[in-house]
């Protein structure tokens, strides 16, 4: 693997839990925040908008939705994860917003007029969102059903993909969907690539929270005319959020390298502690597709789970689980847990 260090910083911080974010045409970010999963705020899941400041910073914040369930999953998975607003995806003039809740139910909402109103109604957890202008449709993936779904107006939804399960038997875990770049037929659907997470082993309750297996998550392309899942990367970790480059290199999220320190199912750890997941371990891998090689853009980052990319700059979403309680970093000093953006500038080819 080749290592190539990129600038990067730091450029919003204290966030609940972000994930999808995008870039609009005229420089602003959208950022969708989970929320915070603490009891006290059910309801902290919101859309946020940043503009360029005069200074060529974000600095300016506009909360344009607000009031979304965000639910602690703690108590079940025994890991550090917030479930509530997922992503947001542009197509066919719109911007879509997908949101899981087990309570009130899960939807795709419109974000045309605000308050956003919902354009489709599903059952489950909705993860990453993506148009696709060839078929006119909204696709997503369902981590808890193991499956690819297609959203058309005014049709029920449809299952286009089930994603199988991984070599020890867990669960295929599907977290992104985006559009194929690198497909160069043109008498078939353009296909998606899909990352599959892994799921967790089963039968061992000793390990219920951090009882994963390295090595095993990866990228597949999903044929969307036939169903047909094959593999296009693999031997990854705990793989999350994708994107192309301007270039063609397919960009790759890892959360994490390790699992540590499983979170109690009745109470927050007042020390550090990692949570399920190893803090600060997290890469950001750039493959080139036809020459079938890897280069490592980025390390020591905290639980990244989506980015964006405009030209040469990739916005990355990090620093998921409850705000506030502590965690060790990358040098491993006490700090306390946030959520923030981080900005990387990829070096000119």
């Amino acid at each position: 693997m080749i290592q190539q260090r990129c600038a990067s910083s730091i450029i919003l911080r204290g966030l609940n839990n972000p994930r999808g974010i995008k870039l609009k045409l005229d420089g602003s970010l959208l950022l969708v925040e989970a929320g915070s999963g603490n009891a006290e705020q059910v309801f902290s899941g919101r859309l946020v908008q940043f503009k360029l400041g005069v200074d060529g910073e974000y600095t300016k914040r506009e909360i344009l939705a607000t009031g979304f369930r965000s639910m602690n999953m703690q108590a079940r998975m025994c890991r550090d994860e917030i479930f509530g607003l997922a992503d947001i995806a542009y197509g066919d003039g719109r911007w879509l917003l997908s949101q899981t809740d087990y309570v009130a139910g899960s939807r795709i909402l419109d974000l045309t007029t605000l308050p956003p109103q919902a354009a489709f109604h599903s059952h489950g957890n909705l993860n990453a969102l993506c148009y696709h202008p060839q078929r006119q449709s909204w696709l997503t993936v369902k981590p808890d059903t193991n499956q690819a779904i297609e959203f058309i107006d005014d049709q029920p939804e449809t299952v286009v993909g089930v994603l199988p399960d991984l070599s020890g038997g867990q669960h295929a875990v599907p977290v992104t969907v985006i559009l194929d770049q690198s497909w160069q037929r043109t008498n078939s659907s353009q296909p998606v690539l899909i990352s599959l997470f892994s799921g967790e082993l089963q039968g061992d309750a000793d390990k219920m929270g951090i009882n994963f297996e390295k090595g095993v998550s990866k990228i597949v392309r999903l044929d969307l005319d036939t169903g047909e899942v094959s593999a296009v990367i693999t031997g990854l970790t705990l793989a999350t959020g994708m994107a192309f480059t301007e270039q063609g290199q397919l960009l790759v999220l890892e959360l994490c390298d390790d699992f540590l320190e499983p979170m109690p199912v009745d109470h927050i750890p007042k020390t550090t502690w990692h949570g399920g997941f190893k803090r600060y371990s997290g890469r950001l891998l750039s493959f080139d597709l036809s020459k079938r090689t890897v280069t490592c853009l980025a390390r020591y980052l905290d639980t990244p789970s989506n980015l964006c990319v405009a030209g040469n700059t990739v916005f990355i979403s990090e620093g998921m689980g409850l705000p506030g309680r502590p965690i060790a970093n990358a040098d491993g000093e006490t700090v306390a847990l946030e959520g923030y953006v981080r900005r990387l500038v990829l070096p000119e080819n």
